[in-house]
């Protein structure tokens, strides 16, 4: 990471701990919705320009997709169960 510039390193960083903000509140249902899309724009940003460098902040990024991830398959349970409901009551 010696060819990055500071700012860089500092942009990688703090976009990798929005990425966690955002996957954790991608666990909340409904609301998390558009969570979860914003962690994942944040982590295909940080993937794409700072691939060749080390981030320091790369625990917050993979747990951040760990939980955005969580949060998108509870959100399919949720309404799959919604609509599996709904089919059997007819």
């Amino acid at each position: 990471m010696k060819n990055a510039s500071p700012m860089g390193k500092i942009e990688m960083i703090q976009r990798s701990q929005r990425c966690f903000v955002y996957g954790v509140f991608g666990l909340i249902p409904i609301i998390g919705i558009p969570m979860v899309i914003l962690a994942t724009i944040e982590n295909y940003r940080v993937m794409k320009g700072w691939r060749e460098h080390w981030n320091p902040a790369k625990r917050y990024l993979f747990w951040g997709m760990v939980c955005a991830r969580v949060g998108f398959f509870m959100l399919v349970g949720v309404f799959l169960a919604l609509v599996y409901a709904v089919i059997s009551a007819q």
